[in-house]
């Protein structure tokens, strides 16, 4: 997995800590879940849903 840094204003650190604290997640997995989500919403990547769907049609097709 590689790793990226992203600078945060205090703000923004709280919000996240807060967030990852109630979905009982580590801010780190909070944050990477943030950025995938938006990857997908904006179609750079696809959705879990979709990304399963053709793992289905591939196991099926074999």
């Amino acid at each position: 997995m590689a790793k990226v840094i992203v600078y945060l204003r205090e703000q923004e650190r709280s919000a996240l800590y807060e967030l990852a604290t109630k979905e009982y997640r580590a801010p780190k997995a909070q944050a990477a879940l943030i950025i995938r989500k938006e990857l997908e919403r904006l179609g750079l990547l696809e959705t879990g849903a979709e990304n399963q769907e053709e793992k289905h049609d591939e196991r099926c097709a074999s």
